[in-house]
């Protein structure tokens, strides 16, 4: 059985036809739309909360608090949305208000972008929720729950007594128990109608640039062989005069033919990206058709389009080739592009990926023009 308070007035306004409109807005103001109670008191896990407002996302990794961070993992944060409009327009956390605190694993610890803290795997669910009719006893009225620290989470939670959380939240959180000082869309929106001073402005994402990201975020997340197995076929012959098939791909390179190449960078830089070991020395080498591309600036690239990547050891000694080389018009999510990757100057038996629609290559090159990473005009 799943049990709902809701105040007599709310109940009453259910029971008068010409008010119908009016048990909306009890659910709204309850939190009725986000959270359900079983008949003992407990929170049922909440769903969809990903669909919510998302306001932050702090993290206190142990490398930062001498190896014993009390909360080591990443905590976004998610607020219902009636109850982040409500804030906007009034600055106050409404009753039934519902926040929601996802935990995400340290992960790596290097990126494209370079070296840093990234997520890795969901650990565990937190919730707290703001109810002088449900929580009368507690301090703010604020509600505090955990469905666990570890998948698969528990279906319900009791709150926990409010000396395990309230204490902290009473004295060190900026605003009504919430630690909005760490939720810039919070304080960026707070009572944003009531004071049009206040900018309170919220973008959204372009739908391509988003789709963009996410696919870099889908590629990463996979892990061991999967993310690096071809998802596409690859088409033979192609137009840029660079093979594809394996061993013939290996001898262009091993005899250098690339370096006939029209356009190249001037000298090594330091890798951004996981190609032998982040930082290591690599140079660049362009093929006409997408040395020109990039040069008009253009989106997206013509079939034909191709880049040979040297990879060196730490001494500067060439250690392997990446390549990659758009087999389509379309890039298709990736799956319009060849990769391969290998790390032996003299065995062609083992690249480390090779075909079209490689997760791990398109994954990390999303973020680029194209899927194009290299920095141009080519330095």
């Amino acid at each position: 059985m799943k049990l709902r308070i809701w105040p007599k007035w709310c109940v009453f306004a259910a029971a008068v036809p010409l008010l119908a409109i009016l048990p909306i807005a009890c659910a709204n103001l309850m939190g009725g739309k986000y959270t359900e109670f079983n008949d003992q008191g407990e929170l049922l896990r909440p769903k969809d909360y990903r669909s919510w407002v998302y306001v932050g996302t702090p993290l206190t990794p142990n490398e930062l608090n001498n190896g014993n961070a009390p909360f080591p993992e990443f905590h976004s944060v998610y607020i219902d949305p009636t109850s982040f409009e409500h804030y906007k327009k009034t600055g106050e956390f409404r009753e039934g208000t519902v926040l929601i605190k996802e935990l995400e694993s340290v992960g790596s610890t290097q990126a494209v972008s370079g070296k840093g803290y990234f997520m890795g795997e969901f650990l565990g669910l937190e919730a707290t929720i703001k109810s002088k009719e449900r929580f009368p006893n507690e301090p703010g009225y604020w509600a505090y729950f955990s469905f666990g620290h570890e998948y698969p989470l528990a279906a319900s939670a009791k709150p926990f007594p409010a000396a395990n959380c309230n204490s902290c939240h009473e004295s060190s959180a900026a605003d009504d128990f919430v630690f909005t000082q760490y939720y810039p869309v919070l304080r960026a929106v707070k009572g944003a109608k009531a004071n049009p001073e206040n900018s309170g402005t919220v973008t959204a994402h372009d739908g391509a640039n988003c789709a963009a990201c996410m696919a870099g975020v889908e590629g990463l997340r996979e892990s061991g062989a999967a993310a690096r197995q071809s998802t596409a076929q690859t088409p033979a012959p192609n137009s840029s005069g660079i093979p594809t098939e394996k061993n013939a791909l290996f001898k262009y390179l091993k005899e250098g033919t690339y370096k006939t190449l029209p356009a190249k960078e001037a000298r090594k830089h330091a890798s951004r990206g996981p190609h032998t070991k982040f930082g290591l020395p690599v140079q660049v080498y362009l093929n006409g058709t997408l040395d020109a591309s990039l040069k008009a600036g253009s989106a997206s690239h013509p079939a034909g389009s191709a880049a040979v990547k040297e990879m060196f050891d730490k001494d500067g000694k060439l250690e392997g080739w990446a390549v990659m080389l758009k087999t389509a018009a379309d890039s298709d999510g990736g799956k319009g592009w060849f990769w391969y990757e290998i790390t032996s100057t003299t065995d062609p038996s083992n690249p480390v990926r090779i075909g079209n629609g490689v997760p791990l290559c398109f994954g990390c090159h999303a973020t680029g023009a194209d899927y194009v990473l290299t920095d141009y005009p080519l330095k």
